[in-house]
């Protein structure tokens, strides 16, 4: 990783930024010129997923922005921080290849200059799920996008539905702050077993990696079994499922798909979303699919 503050131009495709007045400058001419940006943003690791993202947004936009910035205020466990992934290196090849345009490699106090403002009102979508298990999680997730629109401007921004909870914070982070960036959701990319690609996999071995795709095949089991069930009885056995399974259950939740709030009689929604998050091996994984499609 080089270290400096100023733009440096790996290949004839991609520059890299460390600090928020060299990019402004740049995505201004940018700007002035008509093209368009679209923004991926990640904490790094990077894997298909994200890849997809950036081909995504590039049949979309002009030029595509990627960062690279694990924010601490996501974290609200120590050593989930202390072993997330740091993959600089094997990453910027990953985005050379992907033929990204722009890389941002903000530090701490390039994305906070001042004390973080953490005082957001989501509502409903922050009431169960992540913002139960994770406190603060969202309001770190809210901080630091509110943080890279602010500099960045792009036109469009690309979150994965594997974090769908994320996603509808997100949109509410844009609505609430009148941003103009059009919030993008992609579908969750898969490996062939069905388990969701996640930065947190690398951290898995090859065993639990075959035994992580059994959250998917629990998920697809609800699915195909709404009818005959209702939701808490579906949720219980699911959990017991993964339970027998090695799985360490934070939740298993069916819940509408708009304001994430749990049902429970399918009549209360027209849109059921069945959310997990489970430990293996002590690596924390999460998933959601949509019980209807």
């Amino acid at each position: 990783m080089i270290d400096n503050n100023s733009s440096v131009s790996l290949t004839h495709s991609m520059n890299v930024f460390y600090d928020a007045t060299t990019i402004k400058e740049h995505l201004n001419e940018l700007s002035d010129k008509d093209i368009s940006t679209g923004f991926v943003p990640t904490m790094g690791a990077l894997h298909d997923g994200h890849v997809s993202l950036i081909n995504r947004a590039k049949q979309e936009v002009d030029q595509v922005i990627c960062s690279i910035f694990v924010n601490p205020l996501q974290f609200n466990r120590k050593e989930d921080l202390e072993n997330y992934p740091n993959r600089v290196k094997e990453d910027t090849a990953i985005l050379e290849k992907a033929e990204c345009d722009i890389l941002f490699l903000p530090d701490y106090e390039t994305m906070y200059p001042k004390s973080p403002d953490l005082s957001f009102n989501f509502g409903s979508i922050a009431k169960g799920m992540e913002a139960k298990y994770r406190p603060q999680h969202f309001e770190g997730v809210a901080a630091v996008i509110r943080r890279f629109f602010e500099i960045l401007s792009p036109d469009k921004a690309y979150f994965g539905e594997k974090d769908f909870q994320q996603l509808a914070i997100i949109r509410w982070l844009r609505d609430a702050y009148n941003f103009k960036t059009e919030i993008v959701g992609c579908k969750t990319l898969r490996a062939k077993n069905g388990l969701a690609l996640s930065s947190r996999n690398y951290l898995l071995t090859e065993k639990d990696l075959k035994k992580a795709a059994f959250i998917y095949k629990t998920m697809s089991f609800a699915k195909e079994n709404k009818s005959s069930y209702s939701p808490n009885n579906l949720v219980d056995i699911c959990k017991d499922k993964l339970s027998k399974n090695d799985f360490q259950v934070d939740y298993f939740s069916i819940v509408d798909e708009k304001t994430l709030q749990e049902i429970s009689n399918w009549s209360e929604t027209e849109s059921p979303r069945v959310f997990v998050a489970a430990y293996l091996s002590g690596v924390r994984l999460i998933d959601n699919i949509s019980l209807i499609h």
